[in-house]
């Protein structure tokens, strides 16, 4: 295979074999022309913190480039959480270079705590509906594609209160095909709007990302990808006042996706944390394009 061939491959329908060759992080960006595609995955994230009290929310990745905030606890002591998030998403290509996608998750956690005595508690909620549109600006060719995107939240549910079009997310992939490789590079911005809660009126500090990443199409069925990522975090707020520092934190990720037919592809990544806030997630991921 040339490296034109995989370049074309990111701009037409997924085929049995360019399922594969498509990178993960890539291949949930593009859908062509008149074709829907459904997404659905399943994440797990476990999460350790010490001394915890209302600060800044954990974002969790449900997509290449869609993420959940879960609230941090209201109470001091350690804590240890499983975090279980599933997802369904549409997308459709309404012209070669515009999509719209929508993406609904359901979240379900179990929190254990020690402060003197250990506590479990669980909870389940839908936590997300976000709406979305993105564009191909530049194709891959002699320069690297670049595709834009932006999305809100319909609706978002945390610390027990609704609310709509709070949060807002705008970005940009690029990426160059060198056969047999695919780098990339994603940047997004992450704006969050004050909302009110049972404490008052809070607002999560917004957040960039960074995340370069290689695929590498081992053969015409299965893609591995890496990567890291950096989130850079401002401080979240309540009542106006600052309730946690500016924080970092690194990512490694690696995944691998399998092509199942020409229709359909599944794909399984890990990310865990190699600075600054600990939790680590688990994601599997089935794409089906009609």
């Amino acid at each position: 295979m040339n490296i034109k061939h995989l370049s074309t491959l990111f701009l037409l329908p997924l085929s049995f074999q360019a399922a594969a060759e498509l990178p993960l992080s890539l291949e949930e960006l593009l859908t062509d022309k008149g074709k829907l595609r459904l997404e659905s995955s399943i994440s797990y994230t476990n999460v350790e913190r010490e001394q915890t009290r209302l600060a800044n929310p954990i974002y969790i990745q449900t997509g290449a480039n869609s993420y959940i905030a879960v609230p941090t606890a209201l109470q001091q002591g350690s804590r240890n959480s499983d975090i279980i998030i599933g997802t369904l998403g549409l997308r459709y290509g309404i012209t070669a270079k515009t999509e719209l996608y929508g993406n609904a998750s359901y979240l379900w956690r179990n929190d254990r705590t020690y402060n003197g005595a250990a506590n479990s508690h669980s909870s389940d909620n839908l936590s997300n509906v976000s709406l979305g549109i993105s564009h191909t600006f530049k194709q891959d060719g002699k320069n690297p594609a670049l595709i834009g995107f932006a999305e809100t939240t319909a609706y978002e549910k945390s610390y027990g209160k609704a609310s709509s079009a709070k949060s807002w997310q705008i970005g940009a992939t690029t990426y160059k095909a060198i056969d047999p490789i695919v780098l990339s590079l994603t940047g997004t911005y992450h704006i969050n709007s004050s909302k009110n809660i049972a404490a008052g009126k809070y607002k999560a500090g917004n957040y960039f990302t960074l995340n370069p990443s290689i695929s590498f199409a081992a053969n015409d069925r299965i893609s591995i990808t890496g990567g890291v990522q950096w989130i850079a975090q401002q401080p979240s707020r309540l009542n106006g006042e600052k309730l946690a520092a500016k924080n970092t934190a690194t990512y490694a990720h690696f995944g691998v996706g399998y092509g199942i037919s020409r229709e359909t592809s599944i794909s399984a990544s890990a990310r865990f944390n190699v600075s600054g806030q600990s939790n680590s997630t688990l994601r599997l991921s089935l794409q089906r394009t009609f």
